[in-house]
């Protein structure tokens, strides 16, 4: 809460360049910076509470920089491929450990992690940089990335904007948005599974056939 409290004086006197400011950060979320996404989104939503920014606004706002922030990083990976984790300060992000968590999800849920890491902050950069490294096509990753950015960005906008008046109750309303987010992204997750494993089955039988 200090952390959003933090930003949200650091941001207000920038009035109609808080814009590009928001902007910035998120970008600079993707490649890593140690602040969590959904507090810079919800500062966004609490300088449109003050009138100090405009919603809408806002919200196109932070959806291209969460988008372009994390498509960067896809770039990065898919433009060096494998050899990433040994460049520079790419092996920091993609250490030993971390890129064996990050394969092993992978081949777990396949293209689908790219959904899914949107609601993974420690792995996110990782697992984009990976998905770009083994040519995960570009137009999945930013349909995926864009479909749970959708789900994401607006809501945590709305939840500074509604609340944004009482730190108080939005601290509360954000550990309930967080765990309410959690239970959704995991019930369609689970739902998009079962489909696949039907799906397989169904193709498999009609094989046998």
């Amino acid at each position: 809460m200090q952390l959003l409290i933090d930003l949200l004086a650091f941001l207000t006197p920038y009035g109609a360049y808080c814009y590009v400011v928001m902007l910035g950060i998120l970008i600079a979320c993707g490649f890593g910076l140690p602040m969590p996404e959904d507090i810079v989104l919800v500062t966004s939503g609490i300088l449109a509470s003050h009138g100090i920014a405009h919603f809408p606004l806002v919200v196109v706002v932070c959806m291209v920089g969460v988008i372009a922030g994390d498509a960067i990083v896809f770039t990065i990976g898919r433009t060096f491929g494998p050899a990433i984790k040994s460049k520079g300060p790419f092996r920091k992000i993609l250490s030993e450990k971390t890129d064996r968590r990050v394969l092993k999800v992978m081949q777990k849920y396949g293209d689908k992690v790219v959904f899914m890491a949107r609601f993974m902050p420690g792995l996110r950069t990782p697992i984009f940089l990976t998905c770009g490294a083994y040519q995960v096509r570009p137009w999945k990753f930013i349909l995926l990335d864009g479909l749970a950015a959708l789900i994401s960005v607006p809501l945590w906008i709305y939840v500074g904007y509604v609340f944004g008046q009482n730190l108080e109750v939005l601290e509360l309303k954000i550990r309930q948005f967080q765990f309410g987010l959690y239970f959704v992204v995991a019930a369609v997750v689970v739902i998009f599974i079962t489909f696949t494993v039907i799906k397989k089955k169904s193709l498999k039988n009609i094989l046998v056939e």
